[in-house]
C-alpha cells in the first residue's frame, strides 16, 4: 500500500517540479527576449540622438544624401515620399506603417519589429521638424541568434531536469514518509499479530465453554471449567492492555501520574511475589543496593516494567540458576540491573529483542510462554519517563538488563 503511493507521489512531484521548471525556464527566455529588444530600442535611440538629429538640425538635408552608408536611413516628408535615403536603403525598405508615420509627424518615437528578406528588423519612425520625419532599421539577426542559442539550450536541459527532478522527488518523499511508512508496516504487523494472539485464547474459552454445554456436570466440573475460563479472560485482558500499550507508542508518550517511589520497595515486593516459582526452579536470586532510592515516577507503570524484566529472567533462566538484582543511584539517576544466566543467545535474536511480537529461538525451542512484548512495552514506559534500557550479553549465556530513571 505504502510503495505504490509513494511512486505515486513522486511521479507527481516530478510533474510538479518539471512544470515549474519549465515556467521559470521559460519567463527567462520572455525576459531575455524583452531585455534584448529594450537594449536595441536603447541603442536605436542613442544613434537617432547623437547622429541623425544633431546632423539635420545643425546642417539640414545635404549632408545626408551622401552619409551614413552603414546605417538603413531615410527622410520622409508629409506626402510620405523619400527625400534622403542612404545607398544601401533604396530598396531595402518595406511599404510604410501610415500610423507611424502619422504619430511621428506628431512628435513621438516609435519602433516598429518587422522581417525584411527574411531577417529580424527593429525599424524607428522619429520626428525631425515640422516638414521632415526620419526612419531607420536595425538588424536582430544577431540578437535573434543568442535567443534562438538560450532557446536550444532550455530544450536540451529539459530531459535532464525531469530525469533529476525525479530521483530528487523520489528521495524527498522517501525521507518525508520513512516515518510514514514505518507506522504502516507498524499498524499492519500490529493488525495482523493482535488478530494471531487473540484467536488462542478465545478459541480456547469458546471451547471451554461448548463442552461445558453438551451436558450436565457436577459442581466442581463447572468450577474447574469456570477456573480455566477466568484464566483464559485474564490472558486476554492482559494482552489487550500490552496492546493498547503498544499501540500508542508510535504515537505519543505515556500520560504519567508520578509521585515519589522507592524502587527497593518495589522490587522486593516484585521478587516476594515470585518466591514460590523460584523455589520450585531452585533459583538463587540475591539482591544488593542502598536501603532507600527514590525517584519520582509512575508507580503502576514501573512496577509493570520491574515485573515484565524480572519475570524474563525467571523464564530463560534455568533451573539452579541465579539471578542478581542490583540497584544504585549514581549522578541523577536510578539504575536497576537484573543479570541471568540463559541459555545462548544468537545475534538475530540479540538485534531484534526490542521488536514487538518477537519470539526468540530460545523462547521458541524450549516451549517459553509470551507473547513477545515485555521488553519493547518496558522500554516505552521508561521512556515515556526520560529514562531508558539497554542491555547486555556476555559469554554467550550471561544476560543484563539496565533500567535507567531519571530522580
Amino acid at each position: 500500500m505504502i510503495n505504490p503511493a509513494k511512486r505515486r507521489l513522486a511521479r507527481i512531484f516530478s510533474v510538479v517540479t518539471l512544470l515549474f521548471s519549465v515556467l521559470i525556464l521559460g519567463v527567462s527566455y520572455f525576459f531575455v527576449h524583452y531585455s534584448t529588444i529594450r537594449e536595441v530600442k536603447r541603442h536605436v535611440n542613442e544613434v537617432i540622438e547623437k547622429e541623425f538629429l544633431d546632423q539635420f538640425n545643425n546642417s539640414g538635408l545635404e549632408p545626408f544624401k551622401d552619409m551614413w552608408n552603414e546605417h538603413r536611413f531615410q527622410i520622409l516628408n508629409r506626402q510620405g515620399e523619400v527625400v534622403v535615403s542612404t545607398r544601401n536603403s533604396m530598396k531595402f525598405y518595406p511599404k510604410l506603417n501610415p500610423e507611424y508615420v502619422r504619430k511621428a509627424f506628431q512628435g513621438q518615437r516609435e519602433f516598429e519589429l518587422r522581417e525584411v528578406k527574411n531577417d529580424p528588423y527593429l525599424i524607428s519612425y522619429f520626428p525631425l521638424d515640422g516638414k521632415y520625419i526620419g526612419r531607420v532599421a536595425l538588424s536582430l539577426s544577431e540578437a535573434t541568434k543568442y535567443e534562438s542559442t538560450f532557446l536550444k539550450f532550455i530544450l536540451g536541459i529539459l530531459p535532464g531536469i525531469l530525469l533529476i527532478s525525479y530521483f530528487i522527488s523520489r528521495y524527498l518523499v522517501n525521507q518525508a514518509m520513512e516515518q510514514i511508512s514505518e507506522f504502516f508496516t507498524f499498524q499492519e504487523t500490529f493488525s495482523s499479530n493482535v488478530t494471531h494472539e487473540l484467536r488462542s485464547p478465545l478459541a480456547s474459552l469458546k471451547g471451554n465453554l461448548e463442552v461445558t454445554l453438551r451436558k450436565d456436570r457436577v459442581t466442581e466440573e463447572y468450577k474447574e471449567i469456570l477456573d480455566l475460563s477466568l484464566k483464559e479472560v485474564d490472558r486476554i485482558i492482559n494482552l489487550l492492555n500490552n496492546l493498547n500499550l503498544l499501540a500508542s507508542s508510535k504515537s505519543k508518550p505515556l500520560e504519567l501520574f508520578t509521585d515519589f517511589v522507592n524502587i527497593n520497595t518495589v522490587t522486593a515486593d516484585i521478587l516476594r511475589s515470585y518466591a514460590p516459582v523460584l523455589q520450585s526452579k531452585r533459583i538463587r536470586i540475591t539482591a544488593s543496593g542502598s536501603e532507600k532510592t527514590t525517584c519520582i515516577c509512575d508507580e503502576g507503570l514501573i512496577r509493570r516494567t520491574l515485573e515484565n524484566l524480572i519475570d524474563n529472567a525467571v523464564k530463560y533462566t534455568p533451573e539452579g540458576g541465579s539471578i542478581q538484582v542490583d540497584i544504585a543511584r549514581k549522578s541523577e539517576n536510578v539504575f536497576v540491573t537484573i543479570t541471568n544466566a540463559c541459555p545462548a543467545m544468537n545475534k538475530n535474536d540479540i538485534e531484534h529483542i526490542f521488536q514487538p511480537f518477537y519470539r526468540g529461538k530460545n523462547a521458541m525451542s524450549h516451549n517459553i510462554d509470551g507473547k513477545g512484548l515485555g521488553l519493547y512495552i518496558s522500554r516505552y514506559i521508561v521512556r515515556s519517563h526520560g529514562g531508558d534500557i539497554t542491555f547486555n550479553n556476555t559469554n554467550g549465556n550471561v544476560f543484563s538488563v539496565t533500567v535507567s530513571l531519571p530522580l
